[in-house]
């Protein structure tokens, strides 16, 4: 009796401690199927090892992920337009459409159930707390990246490590920080730099302001803001025709409006034949330019990548004495290397042919 007491203790600890080998090993595998991050604005977030699908609750962290692998992406933030879907890759044109910031259709994210989501853009603690409650409500990990342009070469080389993609990121890294470097060897005289006004919009009357990112491009190739104004403003605004009157900008860029497909060139047209902007000095020099912006603006609208090949674009509008560009040759590699695609002569013409002598 005493040996079939002995034998059964001992099966019981045997069984046990094959249950205790399999919950160990359970647990190794869950634990080696997450790792913690440390994301760019300093917060600790646990995401899997392998990341396959992400979604950018901006338009700027959904370029920047298209310009590294479009494969990740589950969705955009808005549906293209024709103009638009033309530089962008077949398969990719019709991605579905969740929204962005607060207009996020997050039952349709939980149910595409990505890995990631990512944030692009500051870092402030009103974007860290968005970046919290989005994740607390979906349940998704959340990260967080620097979209200032002068960061741009850091965030690649950050999602590089993410992402594990470092091969291809490391490349985009090399531009980005070519780009930068290259607006740093502009150097105007303070006496000599050109005043400039941005518009956006149908009527061209919305605007950035200084210390706004959407107008970041311009203080790093020496131009003037005209839209100088009080207090620290980081969006677009909107000005009156008297106020861009009363500024008299030398140059002036317009990006049109996309959402009523009104193009660059038409913006352009419409300024140029406004009776009131006759006697401003960038119209009387026919210095008025379109923005090309395909499949997304060279100088904003999103504030993200897509700027970095309108350094030069601009720094050549801005000072063409100064700066000697072949700008057709940059922007097919640009294309090449961010868009993935080579672009025709046609597609150059419709970019390139909307600055208007």
């Amino acid at each position: 009796m005493r040996k079939k007491i002995l034998l059964f203790s001992l099966c019981i600890a045997l069984i046990m401690s094959m249950f205790a080998g399999c919950s160990q090993t359970m647990d190794d595998d869950a634990k080696s199927e997450f790792r913690e991050i440390t994301d760019m604005a300093g917060r600790t977030v646990t995401v899997p090892t392998e990341i396959h699908s992400v979604f950018s609750i901006s338009a700027s962290g959904t370029i920047i992920l298209y310009t590294i692998d479009p494969g990740l992406l589950i969705g955009v933030n808005y549906e293209f337009n024709d103009a638009e879907k033309e530089f962008i890759l077949e398969e990719y044109r019709n991605l579905p459409a969740f929204g962005q910031g607060g207009k996020i259709n997050q039952e349709a994210i939980i149910a595409e159930a990505p890995d990631i989501c990512i944030t692009y853009g500051t870092l402030s603690e009103a974007d860290v707390s968005e970046a919290e409650n989005f994740m607390d409500q979906t349940g998704i990990p959340v990260v967080m990246l620097d979209g200032s342009l002068s960061s741009s070469a850091d965030t690649y080389r950050f999602l590089g490590k993410l992402l594990k993609a470092e091969e291809r990121t490391d490349v985009l890294a090399a531009y980005a920080e070519n780009a930068l470097e290259f607006a740093e060897t502009i150097d105007i005289p303070d006496s000599e730099r050109v005043s400039v006004y941005y518009g956006n919009g149908l009527e061209s009357l919305e605007t950035a302001p200084v210390g706004s990112p959407h107008a970041e491009l311009l203080s790093l190739v020496d131009g003037i803001n005209v839209a100088s104004l009080e207090g620290e403003i980081t969006s677009r605004i909107d000005i009156s025709a008297e106020q861009i009157i009363s500024w008299n900008p030398e140059v002036i860029i317009l990006n049109g409006e996309p959402t009523a497909n009104m193009s660059p060139i038409e913006a352009v047209n419409a300024f140029k034949n406004d009776k009131r902007y006759q006697n401003v000095d960038a119209v009387v020099n026919n210095r008025v330019f379109a923005i090309p912006k395909y499949p997304f603006s060279w100088f904003d609208r999103p504030p993200a990548i897509n700027r970095l090949i309108g350094i030069s674009w601009l720094a050549a509008i801005l000072y063409p004495d100064e700066v000697s560009l072949d700008i057709a040759r940059e922007a097919t590699d640009f294309y090449s290397l961010f868009y993935h695609m080579d672009i025709t002569e046609k597609q150059l013409d419709t970019l390139l042919g909307t600055s208007v002598e």
